[in-house]
């Protein structure tokens, strides 16, 4: 890994030229699949130093980005900055504190994955491992200290040696969880056991390289709070089967004791599925702040005593058209504990900060930038340093540093955003055809006022299905790839969408292809109904189960749409509810809920070309699904199968992933849909 150093902070990109003066030109696909100029900043906890994924230099024939490293407290220095090696890609980076980073990065891989990680357990998978390393600010050496322990149980042939650290790479259980912020020397982590098959909680010491166990996961029993200070386990979970249902239990340490209290108030199970979601305690323990949807539709959080095991009479946040999430809490030790702000699960996941000095901050990012999204991301143990973020659908994230006051504009994730016309998405509601209501996210094209004629409009349903978009900048580059080409964007939060209320939750289940279905022709219908969109040049874009929504609109009699495109499209309910990802907890709660339509099963009904696209390297959804879907259905419709070269099924893809991907549904809307744009 070479090391490079740059004069300044890094530059932005080209500003991106309006054609004419109200329309843009479509945005070329290869300015949206340029890695971000900056992203993914995050500050250390001491305040000294702040880092980023950064794109190539332009110079550079790589597409693959490198990690940075700033001083925050003097920001005339140039960054550090170093480049990935060979295969390496960078994923991720963090600091940490005492001069020390922890960096994310993976390389393409092919084997027998044993019994670990999602794939065939028999045969060849290709997939990617994945590695965490810890560095300091010069990146002068990477270490691996997050790997797992070694076993005594190693075979002399060192096999067993060999799966344990397969087992490692494939299953990324390597992460941090708690930074400690109050410690000046200490972290705790998470990595594999000695029988590879669970994970251990250690306290790391950055300086000496330390590492002590502090806790083992085994089998259903789940650890979940840990208390900063002392590193010391709060709470923890597990989960067992009573009458054909999974009952969830939660258990509570008693202050001042090794002893756990179950809590039968938290307790949920498969049956209702209520969240129940412990966010915080108070400095003394005696009180836990439980965000839940028990007591309504939208979740709130509550008070509750673990010794007396009752909630507050009344909720502490609540919103009656979100759900509050979560809430932030001081880890200084003059006011530890000490609620600092609640997080929305609004339209945008806004956070409203209770702390005068914070919320002010945040007023005055608002005030200048009307209409954004100003998030305030990261900041130093004396919350003298903060890194604001300012972005909207229509504007990539911009990012600020506050020091004590004053803002530093350190950089714009995709600078040419600010003039390329791209409007911000608005929250909608609109009635299905029973009388539910779902809310939408949706987007105008660039140049598009009120009272112009009506629009083509690509419906966009959302992967998951357990899942629900933001208003947002889109990081996998569909919505602004669509809306500069004249299209207005509808992302239906259907039936089975969590995050918008319990009922629309659950009222997905076992409705694949059918009502949830019904919800995304529905919303063709209202948009039709209001005069923004015009019904012959409707489309359904979607991914993973969203690919699935799509499949299945071309089979449907009676389409509304004109075509669709399915990238990584779920085409076989039984087969998919039999490998339901590699998380037990997943398996559980959701695998009995996907039953519906199945698009293989209505193949000879298929109406409507369709474009799919798939990653060779996806194991959440093998690529034998569109394969199978698209031998089917190529004889009845015009049908293309796309096959993207080394790309997994969970962003980030890389630049080559999407230039594919994007490239082929510029050409299918053109020649199959019959589309003119610029």
């Amino acid at each position: 890994m070479k090391k490079l150093f740059l004069t300044g902070l890094y530059t932005l990109g080209a500003v991106f030229q309006l054609h004419g003066t109200a329309i843009a030109k479509s945005i070329p696909i290869e300015q949206l699949v340029a890695r971000p100029d900056i992203s993914g900043l995050n500050l250390s906890s001491d305040g000294n130093y702040f880092v980023a994924l950064i794109a190539p230099s332009k110079t550079s024939k790589s597409e693959k980005q490198s990690i940075a490293v700033w001083d925050a407290n003097d920001l005339s220095k140039p960054p550090v900055i170093n480049q990935p090696d060979g295969t390496t890609e960078f994923l991720g980076i963090r600091a940490l504190k005492a001069g020390k980073i922890l960096v994310y990065v993976r390389k393409p891989w092919q084997g027998n994955i044993s019994y670990c990680g999602e794939g065939k357990q028999n045969g060849l998978t290709k997939t990617f491992i994945r590695k965490t390393f810890i560095t300091d600010t010069s990146f002068s050496k990477f270490e691996e200290p997050f790997g797992a322990a070694t076993s005594k149980m190693t075979l002399k042939s060192g096999r067993k040696n060999e799966i344990d650290k397969l087992c490692q790479a494939l299953s990324a259980s390597s992460r941090l969880i708690d930074i400690l912020p109050a410690d000046p020397e200490n972290i705790v982590i998470s990595k594999r056991s000695k029988d590879a098959r669970n994970v251990e909680y250690h306290r790391y010491n950055l300086m000496t390289g330390q590492s002590e166990r502090l806790f083992k996961q085994s089998g259903s029993k789940r650890y979940g709070i840990i208390d900063g200070p002392a590193a010391l386990v709060l709470t923890k979970h597990d989960d067992e089967d009573q009458n054909g249902e999974h009952v969830f239990k939660t258990y509570i340490r008693t202050h001042g004791t090794d002893k756990f209290e179950e809590q039968k108030k938290l307790m949920w199970d498969t049956a209702t599925r209520h969240s129940v979601n412990i966010v915080g305690y108070d400095k003394d323990f005696s009180t836990y702040y439980i965000s839940t949807d028990q007591f309504s539709d939208k979740a709130r959080v509550y008070d509750y005593d673990p010794v007396a095991q009752t909630f507050s009479p009344s909720p502490r946040f609540e919103n009656e058209a979100f759900n509050v999430t979560d809430i932030i809490q001081s880890s200084r030790e003059e006011d530890y504990g000490t609620i600092l702000g609640y997080t929305l699960g609004d339209a945008t996941h806004s956070t409203v900060w209770l702390d005068p000095y914070l919320a002010k901050i945040q007023a005055q990012f608002k005030k200048t930038f009307p209409g954004k999204n100003v998030d305030i991301t990261d900041y130093n143990y004396d919350r003298n340093k903060l890194l604001v973020m300012v972005s909207s659908t229509g504007l990539a994230p911009s990012y600020y540093l506050m020091n004590n006051g004053k803002a530093n504009f350190l950089g714009s994730a995709r600078g040419w955003t600010k003039a390329s016309g791209l409007q911000d998405t608005k929250l909608i509601y609109y009635t299905a055809r029973d009388g539910l209501e779902i809310p939408g996210l949706l987007t105008m094209p660039i140049g598009w006022e009120k009272g112009d004629k009506p629009v083509p409009t690509i419906i966009h349903p959302h992967g998951g299905p357990w899942a629900r978009d933001y208003a947002g900048w889109d990081s996998s580059n569909w919505i602004p790839f669509f809306t500069s080409r004249g299209f207005a964007v509808l992302q239906p939060q259907y039936r089975g969408s969590n995050g918008w209320g319990h009922k629309l939750w659950l009222a997905g289940d076992k409705q694949w292809g059918l009502k949830m279905q019904d919800d995304k022709d529905d919303g063709v219908a209202w948009l039709v109904k209001e005069g923004i969109s015009d019904p012959d040049k409707m489309v359904i874009m979607g991914y993973s189960y969203g690919g699935f929504a799509a499949m299945a609109a071309s089979v449907r009699p009676n389409s509304p749409y004109r075509c669709a495109i399915a990238g990584a499209g779920v085409a076989e309910l039984d087969k998919l509810g039999a490998t339901w990802g590699i998380n037990r907890i997943q398996r559980l709660l959701q695998g009995n809920t996907v039953e519906g339509m199945d698009p293989i099963q209505n193949t000879s009904t298929a109406n409507i070309p369709i474009l799919l696209f798939h990653g060779d390297r996806d194991q959440r959804v093998p690529l034998y699904h569109s394969k199978n879907f698209y031998n089917k259905v190529k004889k009845k419709v015009p049908a293309k199968l796309v096959v993207i070269k080394d790309q997994k099924h969970q962003l980030p893809w890389s630049p080559e992933n999407q230039r594919k991907s994007l490239k082929a549904m510029d050409a299918f809307l053109k020649k199959q849909c019959g589309f003119k744009y610029d």
